[in-house]
């Protein structure tokens, strides 16, 4: 039996039941359904896009047995296709014509072992030109904002094609209504919490705010758990590509033109500017990472990195707001060019670094 269809069945299997712990109820039993898309990624960057794609047909086919067809369709569009497309295009690369007949598997491992493809009389600058040229980790990120946006996007088509009444948050109020409403549950946090409010417009609050938070969550964690597979698999040997350097990423020019028309859109009166305003978070979300990228880039020269970086984070997870202003430094890059700045500041005198 091939490796990568026992790989591809096994990871299915493990990140099925990872997605099954998001119904027990408990915010901490919980916690392993954000890992759920972990295996389906270990699959495809160790074994190749086919085993991914294995994963996540064999995911699919367990949660619709054993839990609904609903939670099967969940898992294999966010935790099961989605890994298995962003392994397929990590895998990309242009080979160089000493290597074309060799598998991107076998050219990683033999990379990884320092064996020369090329003949021993070619120069340091042939090999330099021969070097394998890997899919980006900046296109893998906004392809990531893609595919949530496009969820969102056949999402809300969906629901006003059905004529239900205020499109996608309109669906999702009737969803939430039944526990959050008729269960109280709004009325009695708010009790808890001592404060006055119409429990209503709470639920009309939370309707237009969870697709953007959603979506939000879901491209950290899936982008998070498929650098934690690769971080995994470069330590275990059996990466298909090397680990890239998370701080020298670029992301489109384009990318900045269809931000600016979401934003456009959820300023749009009606059902559609809650859509527009999901889709701008989605596509926020690659140049929050591209601020973060900066923030480590120049956070080199520190003398104390270490504990300025997780002071860092402290305050990013505890606060949430500063997601914002790491943004807008990821927005303002392509003008300022801090990374290459603070470079050329640390590179000694006569040199520059990359």
């Amino acid at each position: 039996m091939p490796p990568y269809l026992v790989i591809g069945v096994g990871a299915g299997i493990a990140g099925a039941i990872l997605f099954l712990t998001g119904g027990f109820g408990s915010p901490l039993l919980g916690i392993p359904l954000f890992f759920a898309a972990l295996p389906v990624f270990l699959a495809g960057l160790g074994w190749g896009a086919v085993a991914a794609g294995i994963a996540a047909l064999t995911g699919f086919l367990i949660l619709t047995t054993a839990s609904s067809f609903s939670a099967g369709i969940v898992f294999l569009v966010a935790d099961g296709l989605a890994p298995a497309w962003l392994s397929y295009l990590a895998l990309l690369h242009n080979a160089p014509e000493a290597k074309k007949q060799l598998t991107p598997a076998e050219q990683a491992r033999l990379a990884r072992k320092s064996v020369d493809l090329h003949s021993q009389e070619e120069s340091a600058e042939d090999d330099t030109a021969h070097e394998t040229e890997w899919y980006p980790p900046g296109a893998l990120i906004v392809w990531t904002a893609f595919v949530g946006a496009s969820v969102l996007v056949v999402a809300g088509l969906s629901t006003m094609l059905m004529g239900v009444d205020g499109g996608l948050e309109g669906s999702l109020h009737l969803l939430l209504a039944d526990e959050l409403l008729e269960g109280r549950a709004i009325e009695s946090s708010l009790q808890e919490m001592g404060l006055s409010a119409d429990p209503e417009r709470i639920l009309d609050l939370i309707a237009l705010a969870l697709p953007a938070f959603g979506i939000l969550v879901w491209s950290l964690v899936t982008l998070g758990s498929m650098w934690l597979a690769q971080f995994i698999l470069v330590r275990a040997d059996q990466n298909l590509r090397p680990m890239p350097d998370l701080t020298q990423i670029e992301l489109p020019g384009f990318l900045m033109g269809l931000l600016g028309g979401a934003l456009v859109l959820s300023f749009i009166p009606g059902s559609a500017a809650p859509l527009g305003g999901a889709i701008t978070i989605a596509l926020f979300v690659p140049y929050f990472l591209l601020g973060l990228a900066v923030i480590h880039a120049i956070s080199r020269g520190l003398a104390a990195r270490i504990a300025v970086l997780a002071v860092f984070y402290v305050l990013l997870i505890t606060t949430g707001w500063l997601i914002v202003p790491v943004g807008l430094v990821g927005l303002l890059e392509p003008w300022t060019q801090l990374r290459t700045r603070f470079a050329r500041a640390e590179a000694p005198l006569g040199e520059e670094k990359d």
